[in-house]
């Protein structure tokens, strides 16, 4: 009779557990389709108590903690940088990135060609799903990561010193050398007659951003090289082709979608791609090989 009792109570908890999972998640998605229907952003405090109530969900507070914590830092850095990297007072590459450019491709700015194609003034729904996409950059590897702590820790903490060390060192690159991106060219020399998209769409939408994702959203503006939209989903790749190839080629046309944005909506030169997945492959040599060794 006592096994049977405890039987039961763990099926009544199991079941408890899991009607409240679903009670929780329902209820975000609702807020989160009301807030799309009346066009709201959420604040830093509805951001703090999804992530609250998800550690609670998850049931591993103190793990959650120690080992999510390196994510906070990045947040913290990459919101640092934008003004300690305005005030160092480098020169501002720009003139020089776009004689780059033009010696690689023809004497064409990707940039400038790919909005003479496909903008033409009026924000098309491409635009919005490039600008989403593009925005959204840093959420993939926070979700690959979710993943992997759940499921494989040893490659959780590889994949987020690797995540650390790359970031830092474009951290490093945007002190000692600062570059514009194509839309804000003017302000350091040739003006390119590039649109700045995201701000079209902005426009375009009568939504309530505050402050603090809508710096996230333009990013930084002497920040270009190397473009960590690059570095970021490359760097999922390569941690993805370890566990499935299948699934890497499928993550591959998303990480292209993101290069494609990245030049097209006129916030990275093709050379700062390039300059985020040297970075990116450089860094995952780097800590595969010094973790191999410990």
């Amino acid at each position: 009779m006592q096994a049977e009792a405890i039987a039961d109570a763990d099926a009544a908890a199991r079941f408890l557990s899991r009607t409240a999972n679903w009670l929780i998640g329902g209820y975000f998605v609702a807020i989160f389709v009301l807030m799309i229907a009346l066009r709201v952003s959420p604040g830093w405090d509805l951001v703090a108590v999804l992530v609250t109530m998800g550690v609670l969900v998850i049931g591993r507070e103190k793990a959650f903690i120690r080992d999510w914590g390196p994510f906070l830092v990045i947040l913290i850095a990459w919101e640092g940088m934008r003004d300690v990297a305005n005030a160092f007072g480098q020169t501002v590459r720009s003139d020089s990135v776009i004689a780059i450019e033009r010696a690689l491709f023809g004497g064409g700015v990707p940039s400038v060609e790919l909005q003479r194609i496909f903008f033409d003034g009026t924000v098309r729904l491409h635009d919005y799903a490039l600008t989403v996409l593009y925005a959204s950059h840093f959420v993939f590897p926070l979700a690959f990561a979710y993943l992997l702590w759940r499921g494989d820790r040893r490659t959780y903490y590889r994949f987020v010193i690797t995540l650390l060390g790359v970031s830092f060192a474009a951290f490093l690159t945007f002190l000692l050398l600062p570059v514009a991106p194509p839309r804000l060219a003017f302000q350091y020399g040739e003006a390119l007659p590039v649109t700045d998209i995201m701000a079209a769409v902005a426009q375009s939408v009568d939504w309530d951003v505050p402050a603090w994702m809508y710096h996230n959203l333009i990013g930084n503006p002497v920040a270009a090289f190397p473009s960590m939209h690059a570095g970021y989903p490359f760097l999922v790749l390569l941690f993805l082709r370890e566990r499935s190839w299948r699934w890497a080629l499928a993550w591959a046309s998303v990480t292209g979608a993101i290069w494609f944005a990245t030049v097209y909506l006129g916030h990275h030169y093709v050379v700062d791609v390039l300059g985020g997945v040297v970075f990116a492959v450089v860094g995952y040599l780097v800590v595969k090989r010094l973790m191999r060794h410990r």
